[in-house]
């Protein structure tokens, strides 16, 4: 039990901080766009915008506006990868709760087996006269699983939460980030 009550800690620890970590006004402040096409087409205004709000977009969109000077499509091509990177350290504690979800059953089922291994040891000694004997141990078997579950659902169910979450923002990113190369680059 002591493991599943570790995972279930661990997954409403990540939860709770992805949370926090995914809002929106946290990875697309509202001052950021704005500033960022009111500094049109100058590099150093774009970097000095960048600078100051230090955020995933911020990162791809300077990325992009450094490359632009070459060609729109190697622009393009910087910031896809330079995207993909920023939304994979988004996402990385997102697989200690898929973790957390698969793990916890496991954990469950292993102390079932555990306990059942224990309440046939008890009919092996005693004999299967004393079944309350038996019935306690496979009852203590069986809420092992019952806690594996517990702490896996929910975990199960918070990564796909934060996962879509990530995706919409993700994508909202991504239309800024394409709105600000056309902008920049375009006459």
């Amino acid at each position: 039990m002591y493991p599943i009550l570790l995972c279930s800690i661990i997954a409403l620890a990540v939860f709770l901080e992805r949370l926090f970590a995914y809002r929106k006004g946290r990875l697309i402040p509202k001052g950021f766009v704005d500033s960022l096409f009111a500094a049109g087409k100058d590099l150093k205004a774009v970097e000095q915008v960048c600078f100051k709000y230090k955020t995933p977009l911020s990162r791809i969109i300077l990325v992009g506006a450094k490359r632009a000077k070459y060609s729109y499509e190697e622009a393009l091509t910087a910031m896809e990868s330079a995207g993909q990177h920023e939304i994979s350290l988004l996402a990385r504690e997102l697989r200690i709760l898929s973790t957390v979800g698969n793990v916890a059953p496991m954990l469950g089922f292993l102390g079932t087996v555990l306990g059942m291994i224990k309440a046939f040891s008890t009919i092996a000694k005693v004999g299967p006269g004393r079944p309350e004997l038996i019935a306690t141990g496979i009852a203590e078997a069986l809420i092992t699983t019952a806690a594996g579950l517990i702490v896996a659902i929910p975990s199960i169910l918070a990564y796909n939460f934060l996962k879509n979450k990530l995706d919409k923002i993700a994508a909202e990113m991504e239309e800024i980030a394409l709105d600000f190369l056309d902008r920049f680059v375009g006459d």
